[in-house]
């Protein structure tokens, strides 16, 4: 294959590629930057003239349908479309993110509240697909794709290929085409006999989010032996959902089409009325949220410890990294911060951003309401890689802080991570924070859905009313625990507790 195609699409490296063509990592050298794009290559298997005029007539109304589905914001834009000795390629938006086939794969389970919001985000694009007049007709795990700028869900790959190579077959006076467009076990009856519907993209999601919940491959997933249909009733074992996600769900992958969702704008309204049900967020959500109680320190991230009895503090963290600090030792004031331990926070800083430092901890400081808070304000502003190191030295550092006399010391709950006043003399829980911002809880909420979805309101409002005194550190880490990864939790700690 060429290296430069259309006199300025520099090939890099492949991508991957079947019996029809091949995908390409390309440059533009025509745009400044020369920024990356993606080029596939159609081989449409006819030879002659006619059979190859109507493949290309296929070709360019495919591409004109991309055109206009590239207006979304969650499918890639088709940049170009060209012929070059007789091969045809598209070129579209490079894409950078993962597949979700690293996150739906064979022996791992997702909670319900990560596939409801895994869910809702696929239908609304899928949405914009149907109300195009567009069936997918491929849609799997390895196309879609989780953008890494704000983790939201990119569709990917309409085939194109598939389409031009069969169509042309048929036009060719092949009664029954070579190839069924899809891939097993997302692919519904009536779309392997080619007669796709919109419902048959309903049916290919609801075998994603399926193999999501159970952590099973699909060819394990148990079926009815009389209908061959699935269902999450089958896998109570593996699947414990609320019975509202189980019917939407057993909808969705009905085998006759005509009992499925007709589209996704149906099925996806269904999926915004449970979310918005008034007790939908009791039935998914967690009773109680664990309360504070003295116990080892174990920072975020950390494999919890067994908790230290009441009453009792013990200065080594088996596999905390403090090598002996006592956290009980951290003041809460940041009046007690001496300016040889300003500078030295500023110094641990300055090894990752350089002179920058200095403004990252001066906006830390005036912002953090306790000291606490400044380590994890300081903690979220760096890289992963750097995060465990920082910390621990971070503590060390603040141990040596003077005696605060009456001044109350902090613990950590292994569980929770929540810090608990303790009063050195009497051993007497008291309170450390006030009631926290209304304005800030509302900007968890906006933030939090960002990442999650409209159910994020519902979760942060039920932490907030169970503990009413958190300080902003402790909501976040609490917030937390309903995101699905590492890069997630750090991100909501920055827009929350760094650039505010």
């Amino acid at each position: 294959m060429e290296r430069i195609l259309a006199g300025h699409y520099q090939i890099v490296r492949p991508l991957g590629g079947g019996g029809f063509g091949q995908t390409y990592l390309a440059t533009d050298s025509h745009l400044p930057g020369s920024p990356l794009c993606v080029v596939k290559q159609l081989k449409p298997k006819v030879n002659d003239p006619e059979t190859l005029q109507t493949a290309k007539r296929l070709f360019n109304l495919e591409a004109e349908t991309l055109y206009n589905l590239g207006i979304h914001d969650q499918i890639p834009r088709l940049l170009a479309h060209f012929e070059q000795e007789d091969e045809f390629y598209l070129v579209q938006e490079y894409i950078e993110g993962h597949g979700l086939d690293q996150e739906i794969a064979p022996g791992k389970q997702l909670s319900e509240l990560i596939v409801l919001d895994l869910l809702q985000d696929i239908l609304q694009v899928l949405s914009f697909v149907h109300q195009n007049n567009v069936i997918h007709r491929d849609i799997k795990p390895a196309n879609l794709i989780r953008r890494n700028r704000d983790h939201r869900i990119v569709l990917i790959d309409f085939g194109a290929v598939k389409e031009v190579s069969s169509q042309a077959a048929h036009i060719h006076g092949q009664t029954n085409l070579t190839v069924a467009i899809g891939s097993p076990g997302y692919m519904p009856s009536e779309q392997q006999a080619f007669h796709p519907q919109f419902s048959s993209d309903i049916y290919a999601v609801g075998m994603l989010c399926l193999q999501a919940l159970s952590g099973l491959s699909l060819k394990e997933l148990p079926r009815d032996s009389r209908t061959g249909e699935f269902s999450c009733t089958f896998m109570p074992d593996r699947i414990s959902i609320t019975s509202g996600l189980t019917s939407i769900l057993d909808r969705m992958i009905r085998y006759d089409y005509r009992q499925r969702y007709d589209n996704a704008m149906e099925a996806l309204k269904a999926v915004q009325d449970l979310i918005s049900h008034e007790n939908y967020a009791t039935a998914i959500l967690p009773p109680t949220i664990p309360t504070s109680k003295p116990g080892n320190y174990a920072p975020p991230h950390s494999t919890p410890q067994e908790a230290t009895p009441p009453g009792k503090t013990t200065g080594v963290v088996s596999g905390s990294g403090l090598g002996g600090t006592d956290p009980s030792q951290i003041a809460t004031d940041l009046r007690n911060l001496s300016a040889d331990q300003r500078k030295n926070l500023e110094r641990l800083l300055g090894e990752v951003f350089g002179p920058i430092a200095g403004v990252i901890l001066k906006k830390a400081l005036t912002t953090a309401p306790s000291i606490q808070d400044l380590v994890e304000q300081l903690v979220a502003s760096l890289p992963p890689k750097d995060q465990p190191r920082f910390r621990e030295q971070t503590l060390r550092l603040l141990t040596q802080a003077p005696d605060t006399g009456s001044a109350t010391k902090v613990q950590y709950n292994q569980a929770t991570r929540i810090p608990t006043g303790t009063s050195g003399a009497s051993g007497t829980s008291t309170a450390t924070t006030d009631p926290i911002d209304p304005n800030f809880v509302k900007r968890c909420e906006q933030e939090l859905a960002r990442l999650i979805g409209p159910i994020a309101p519902l979760i942060v409002q039920r932490t907030v009313a169970q503990q009413p005194n958190l300080s902003r550190s402790q909501l976040v880490e609490l917030l937390n625990q309903h995101l699905p990864d590492l890069k997630k939790k750090e991100e909501l700690r920055q827009v929350l507790l760094i650039t505010s």
